[in-house]
Order: structure tokens, then C-alpha cells, then sequence
């Protein structure tokens, strides 16, 4: 779902695009690799802490993390424990612009507008971004393995009517 919206006072205009996904699973294949190979950030704070506790008993980390992370992407894992809920809400696009009035002569104007998409989440819960997927292929939708994130980009837009 989403909710778009245009504000307008004087010559300013403000226009935001707010998008929401509500619902699905996502596995995070990235965190279970790098929990294998014992350099994510949950496991050197495991190391540094000791033990990890899981269920209630005590572990030693560099055995636990290299059970249940990979190794490689081939090994097996522990898949629950890198499942996490798609649900985000994001700042999709955040527009601001500024009409110049008869600019060029009468009935003349130049809008102005620093756009910016992909800016930020408000909620999410999963520790990449959900909709980003290992393939186009439908297969390997809500799967992360070291995707790269969504593009955050920047730009301006110029329009001159007359």
C-alpha cells in the first residue's frame, strides 16, 4: 500500500510518497554465512560475552555459531533462526520545489525540485532491505545473499512551462 501527498504554499511545493508492504517472510542467508564463518556482529558479541544462551542453555560460541550459521552456501543451517517478517514502511520519494512566476516573460515559469527516493524506513524488522531478492528469478524472491541495497538516489528536476 501506499500513501502519496502534495502540499502547496505560495510558489513551495512539498510532495512525499510513503509505501508499505505488510505481511511475508524474508531469510537472510547473509547474516546465517557470516554467523558461519563467526564475523558478524552477533557473534564476536558472543565471543566477547563468552556463552551464547539459546533456549535457556548455555553454548560455547564458536561451536554454536558454527553449527547453526554457514559455512558455505551449500552447507546447512539453522533456516528459522534467519527468518525475519517483510513488513517495512519506507519513504519511497520526498519531493521540494520552487515555481519561478513569468520567469521569461508572462504565464512563463520554471519549477524547480530536489527529489530524493528510497530515503529511509520507518519500520522495518528484517536486517536488509525486503524486497530485495537474490535473482529476478520468482524462485528466489525474499531471499538475501549479500544483495546489495536498494538505491538511495538524489536529483533535479527542472520543468519550464510557457
Amino acid at each position: 500500500m501506499g500513501w502519496t501527498n502534495t502540499f502547496h504554499y505560495k510558489d513551495f511545493t512539498l510532495s512525499f510518497l510513503i509505501d508499505a508492504k505488510v505481511g511475508g517472510k524474508v531469510m537472510s542467508m547473509t547474516e546465517a554465512t557470516l554467523d558461519g564463518w563467526g564475523v558478524s556482529e552477533r557473534s564476536a558479541a558472543a565471543r566477547d560475552a563468552g556463552e551464547v544462551i539459546f533456549e535457556g542453555v548455555s553454548f560455547d560460541p564458536q561451536k554454536f555459531y558454527s553449527t547453526i550459521g554457514a559455512t558455505n552456501f551449500n552447507s546447512q543451517y539453522a533456516n528459522g533462526l534467519y527468518i525475519y517478517d517483510a513488513t517495512n514502511v519506507r519513504l519511497r520519494e520526498l519531493s521540494f520545489g520552487y515555481t519561478f512566476r513569468n520567469l521569461f516573460g508572462a504565464g512563463k515559469n520554471l519549477n524547480a525540485s530536489l527529489i530524493g527516493r528510497n530515503l529511509f524506513f520507518f519500520y522495518k524488522d528484517a536486517p536488509m532491505d525486503p524486497e530485495v531478492s537474490a535473482s529476478t528469478n520468482n524462485g528466489w524472491q525474499g531471499f538475501d545473499m549479500f544483495s546489495l541495497p536498494t538505491s538511495r538516489s538524489f536529483g533535479l528536476n527542472l520543468k519550464l512551462n510557457f
